[in-house]
């Protein structure tokens, strides 16, 4: 079992996390910030993770790889992206993907989002912050998120026990991620590319200035990404940040 520390409000689980690893008193082994509230959530690319108090799964895993070396931080992503696919899959939820690098997709629709956030001494990962939000009973959204969705939504119940569902995701998290070891990459990265959402699939992209349409061709081990445009062939590759999926609003 995880450590847990669980707040009512805070302002970002992931901040939380730092401070505790910056001020020397979080726990020597792996744990969780937990929240029912967050003033500041942080998500991917600056952006900004809202969601009403009590009604979604907000926390960071603090973990400490054993001799993961950076340049496979990559793994990291992959295992928590899957872990919350297969607790999904789990409970129901068809046409689950992964919007690279780790955001959890029900068709066109986000249900999760992650940031992860690593800390290098020498050649290895000294701690690795992964912190995770995924939408469950809200079924109401913001007008400026254009294609939210939850687990409410997708399965027509609201009355989800938090605590319980907590229990789940991280049992299995702890499991895929205490269980990464470069001797299962390749197994990994098989799961990973099986349920991506785009590999080999036109869909519509944007680089810099730039919308075309493109289709995901691979994804490397450092988590680049190849992207082949549909109109002229040329594939290149990306870094994180470098290319973004362009997802059409949902109707609500």
């Amino acid at each position: 079992m995880t450590n847990e520390i669980k707040y009512s409000i805070i302002d970002s689980t992931n901040d939380e996390a730092q401070r505790q690893l910056q001020n020397g008193i979080a726990p020597k082994e792996d744990f969780v910030i937990r929240a029912d509230f967050q003033t500041d959530g942080r998500g991917q690319r600056g952006n900004t993770w809202h969601s009403p108090n009590a009604m979604n799964l907000m926390f960071s895993l603090v973990h400490y790889p054993v001799k993961l070396e950076a340049r496979h931080q990559f793994m990291l992503s992959q295992a928590a992206a899957l872990s919350v696919a297969e607790y999904l899959a789990q409970k129901g939820v068809a046409d689950v993907s992964i919007k690279w690098p780790n955001d959890i997709y029900v068709g066109m629709k986000k249900i999760c989002g992650m940031l992860i956030e690593n800390a290098v001494s020498g050649h290895y990962i000294r701690y690795s912050i992964i912190g995770i939000g995924i939408n469950i009973n809200q079924t109401a959204f913001p007008d400026n998120l254009p294609n939210p969705t939850s687990l409410a939504i997708q399965t027509g119940r609201e009355d989800y026990d938090l605590d319980t569902e907590f229990a789940t995701i991280i049992e299995i998290l702890r499991q895929n991620i205490m269980g990464i070891s470069t001797a299962n990459a390749d197994i990994l990265m098989k799961r990973y590319k099986a349920i991506m959402l785009g590999l080999d699939r036109t869909l519509i992209y944007r680089s810099g200035g730039k919308v075309f349409k493109g289709i995901i061709r691979d994804v490397d081990k450092h988590g680049f990404l190849t992207v082949e445009d549909a109109e002229t062939h040329e594939a290149q590759q990306y870094a994180f940040n470098e290319v973004n999926l362009v997802i059409p609003e949902q109707k609500k």
